[in-house]
């Protein structure tokens, strides 16, 4: 007996149609709070990323030695050269979550415990960057600083000290 007919036959007998159709099919429905629901929407996500970002993503991933088959990427939870940000079901977004300090709320809710923020006096992406504004006001003193390690080191505790948080040590 096929699948439509078993399907006719049970609701010829009484039964709710949903519940007739996943006899049917031998296969439950989805129910919130299992993977199958959580991955549900999530596999054909690649597909809607644009082909060079797609590329990019999965490329970062095999580098970091990240195996992605049957695994869907979430950015909420890491950069895609990151293991933790490729996830196979609700288990591993609750890891991830845990080991990182997130909250996250959804198919798969977790709050964090309260955290003192981390503090830096200030990134080093944005000293380098003060620091080559710093060298296009004076000519000479890019000079100085590709010659002389010291005047590199003094250029760079100059920024920090005007543009750093005092806060922070």
């Amino acid at each position: 007996m096929g699948c439509a007919e078993f399907f006719d036959r049970l609701v010829g007998e009484g039964k709710n149609s949903g519940f007739a159709a996943m006899l049917a099919q031998r296969r439950p429905s989805g129910t919130k709070g299992t993977d199958r629901a959580f991955l549900e929407g999530s596999h054909g996500a690649m597909d809607k990323v644009g082909k060079f970002s797609r590329e990019r993503m999965l490329k970062m991933a095999k580098k970091a030695g990240i195996s992605t088959q049957g695994k869907v990427y979430k950015g909420g939870l890491g950069r895609p050269d990151d293991h933790m940000a490729w996830v196979s079901g609700r288990d591993d977004v609750l890891a991830a979550c845990k080991a990182k300090g997130l909250t996250c709320s959804g198919s798969v809710n977790y709050k964090s415990p309260e955290q003192e923020p981390k503090r830096k006096k200030i990134a080093e992406d944005i000293v380098q960057d003060f620091m080559a504004v710093e060298v296009a006001k004076d000519p000479g003193l890019r000079e100085k600083v590709q010659k002389n390690r010291n005047q590199r080191m003094e250029l760079r505790e100059k920024v920090i000290e005007k543009h750093g948080n005092p806060k922070v040590k």
